[in-house]
């Protein structure tokens, strides 16, 4: 008889398991609301979070609330965002999703009541505004207080997901959410599956690069399908989420 994954070991644990060796816990501290996680989510694809978080917080300083920003022109809020990675498109998705959460939601812009959808239901209403893939939807379901279990997929995730041998090289963001999900023990929480990603996020940030990576530090190279760089290197410090 085959054993589920409850009680076998998944292999996602024994990932995260060598992870918490290396970089400790990196349980979530503070949340934004969930429109705020949605805003924050939209313009920081594929750029460094330096720069996104400081796009974030101009567009913070600059309306007062969200609902000024519905209201603002593309080029008002392009000039804000100006350095995040696709500016011009998401200066130009953001108001919209923005508009039609308004529009879903009885004119009120508020992401409450995808708490009391189940978890792919709320991603494919998610899902439906421009400028969002699962990668934004699962940040604003499982980073905000509605804390739900679903794992954000970003290019450090994916990459050490494939390194690994958990997902083959070719899998998109969405195939390579359904299948790290699938491999999610029904036991683990929201907030395991935060911890997961800063982990993951971690060692592909500073260890599992895309050029070069230093294998020799890393605390999976044991098990890692890819592990081949033979010398050792510095494990940079890495603290707790803030």
């Amino acid at each position: 008889m085959q054993l589920s994954l409850d009680l076998a070991t998944s292999p996602l644990e024994t990932l995260r398991d060598g992870l918490l060796k290396t970089f400790g816990p990196q349980r979530p501290t503070k949340r934004l609301d969930p429109v705020s996680q949605l805003v924050r989510s939209m313009i920081g694809g594929r750029s460094p979070d330096a720069v996104s978080w400081a796009a974030y917080h101009r567009l913070r300083d600059r309306f007062a609330t969200w609902e000024d920003l519905v209201e603002a022109p593309d080029g008002v809020v392009l000039e804000l965002i100006k350095d995040v990675t696709y500016p011009e498109d998401k200066a130009r998705h953001l108001p919209h999703a923005l508009r039609l959460i308004q529009v879903r939601s009885g004119w009120k812009l508020s992401l409450d009541h995808l708490s009391e959808l189940e978890l792919d239901s709320a991603r494919w209403w998610l899902q439906g505004l421009p400028g969002v893939g699962v990668k934004v939807a699962a940040s604003v379901l499982n980073f905000s207080p509605l804390n739900m279990r679903a794992l954000v997929i970003d290019t450090h995730v994916h990459r050490v997901a494939s390194r690994y041998g958990l997902i083959p090289a070719s899998y998109d963001t969405a195939h390579a959410y359904r299948a790290l999900m699938d491999l999610v023990p029904d036991r683990w929480t929201p907030e395991d599956l935060y911890e997961l990603h800063w982990l993951m996020k971690g060692l592909g940030q500073l260890l599992c690069a895309q050029h070069a990576p230093r294998c020799g530090a890393c605390a999976l190279n044991g098990g890692c399908a890819r592990a081949g760089v033979a010398r050792s290197a510095d494990i940079l410090a890495w603290k707790p989420r803030r």
